[in-house]
């Protein structure tokens, strides 16, 4: 029963770091909204909307509470829509509150389990002399890296195969620029900055997991040689 508990508690101590990592990192652009103000001049959307800065600004902010703060009437500012394109949003708002409650619910669990096992509450497996975080980083790794290759292959797609398993049987995500004009206030260069910006966040803590961890069972390891050899 002990093995049982043990296995279970190193399973969820896993998975809520993964889940609090991923939620966070796509919760950062979500709330972050400077990072597109600075898009705007980088991609030049003024050019490829003929709307102002501060016009795509108050658009984007919009849209953004309409989509994290649940703000109504649905608007995207200057910019008109479709009802395609409306429940395309709202769509992405269901997402976007998952990702947020996610994290809202994985950040306290993840440090009572620390502050648990810190007091010796719970007792998780340490493969290796490391933490379970250490073979737990390989998994995201690999698959989030399997999928920034093949975007880097092929972006576009990339970003139909994204969209079909976000958005199953649905081709709303498809937007018409004379119906919806926001799309060119939206190019993929956005989209692209974005993922890197995520992907970035989650490379840099799982790499960092692993080299401190790797650090470790080397020390470990060297120790038991030289307690060995005396």
């Amino acid at each position: 029963m002990k093995k049982v508990l043990k296995t279970t508690n190193t399973i969820i101590y896993s998975l809520l770091f993964i889940l609090l990592l991923v939620s966070f990192s796509i919760g950062f652009v979500l709330l972050c909204w400077p990072l597109y103000y600075l898009m705007i001049d980088l991609f030049n959307i003024t050019n490829l909307t003929g709307v102002s800065k501060s016009d795509l600004i108050f658009s984007f902010n919009e849209l953004m509470s309409c989509l994290v703060f649940y703000k109504e009437p649905f608007s995207e500012g200057v910019f008109a829509f479709s009802e395609s394109g409306m429940n395309h949003f709202l769509d992405c708002r269901i997402l976007f509150t998952l990702d947020l409650v996610v994290f809202a619910i994985s950040l306290p669990l993840f440090f009572i389990y620390l502050l648990l096992m810190g007091k010796g509450k719970i007792k998780i497996y340490h493969p290796f002399s490391a933490s379970p975080l250490f073979l737990a980083s390989f998994v995201p790794i690999i698959l989030l890296g399997a999928f920034a290759i093949f975007a880097l292959i092929d972006v576009d797609s990339a970003f139909k195969f994204f969209h079909s398993i976000l958005f199953p049987g649905k081709t709303n995500w498809v937007f018409d620029p004379k119906t919806d004009p926001i799309i060119n206030a939206l190019p993929m260069e956005v989209f692209l900055s974005y993922g890197i910006i995520i992907l970035s966040i989650i490379f840099i803590v799982l790499i960092s997991v692993i080299t401190v961890n790797s650090i470790r069972i080397h020390k470990n390891n060297n120790v038991r040689i030289y307690k060995s050899r005396r």
